[in-house]
């Protein structure tokens, strides 16, 4: 059994980028290392590794001593490696969370891994594994939230206007036409914009990205749903048009992943 808990934002000021952490607890895996792969989240996430190892991040550029990460937006499911000495802790932000904290503090971390002690320093990044191992998890909560805060980049310009509508497809899981949320006022060059910079990806993938992620959803926690089962609101013609879409997501068609499911991935999932 693996053990998830979630713990929502204890600052009022965190509350703006962050949707909660999420503790993950592998002590009760098997003693071999494992291989899982995750879907993309549509959201960027913070990770501190406090367990007794930290080869987690084999997928670093086989680095193995990283204890604290930025994942980024991805566009492709990832493959993990976790195995029963790994405990995370997970700092899951909105989709434009990361980018209203601190700006394109590094650009390149679409379908990338950031080392967090690049922004935070080194020991920082190993006052809050302290806290973790020694103390409560609200304690840590706390201290990571008020780390994010202290180095806040506040000259941001934000485009909250824009947020709501993130906020709005993501709520529905990208089952809708984005254009019908947009004022005519605004263009659809300056939304592009506002999402390759912000988001880090167009607006189409971004709801392509949420749409996936639910289906990985619903088939994980329905184990007698079939295809025909999914309302998927028009947006795929028939299912061959989705099989196509899964496959350039996950590599693999519907069929093969679902027979190869993990109770790790459907944590990620969940988030």
């Amino acid at each position: 059994m693996i053990t998830n808990n979630i713990y929502p934002p204890r600052n009022v000021l965190a509350e703006e980028y962050i949707k909660h952490c999420a503790v993950i607890d592998l002590s009760n895996l098997p003693p071999q290392t494992i291989k899982i792969t995750v879907p993309p989240l549509g959201f960027p996430v913070l990770f501190f590794n406090y367990g007794k190892k930290t080869d987690f991040w084999k997928f670093y550029n086989g680095a193995d001593n990283i204890q604290s990460v930025f994942v980024g937006q991805f566009t492709r499911h990832i493959t993990l490696y976790p195995d029963k000495d790994l405990k995370l802790i997970g700092v899951n932000f909105k989709p434009y969370g990361l980018y209203n904290l601190f700006g394109n503090f590094k650009k390149n971390i679409l379908n990338n891994y950031i080392d967090a002690s690049i922004l935070f320093g080194k020991e920082n990044i190993q006052n809050i594994i302290n806290i973790l191992q020694t103390q409560d998890i609200d304690k840590a909560v706390n201290a990571i939230e008020n780390l994010l805060l202290e180095y806040q980049n506040k000259t941001i310009l934000k485009y909250p206007y824009f947020d709501e509508i993130v906020d709005t497809i993501e709520k529905k899981d990208g089952l809708i036409n984005y254009h019908d949320l947009l004022s005519n006022k605004i263009s659809e060059r300056t939304f592009q914009r506002y999402f390759h910079n912000v988001i880090g990806v167009s607006p189409k993938l971004f709801c392509e990205l949420l749409r996936h992620k639910y289906v990985i959803k619903l088939f994980y926690n329905n184990y007698n749903l079939s295809w025909s089962d999914i309302n998927f609101e028009n947006f795929y013609y028939d299912f061959s048009h989705f099989s196509r879409d899964f496959k350039r997501f996950t590599g693999h068609n519907p069929k093969y992943y679902l027979e190869n499911k993990h109770e790790l991935t459907n944590i990620f999932v969940g988030f």
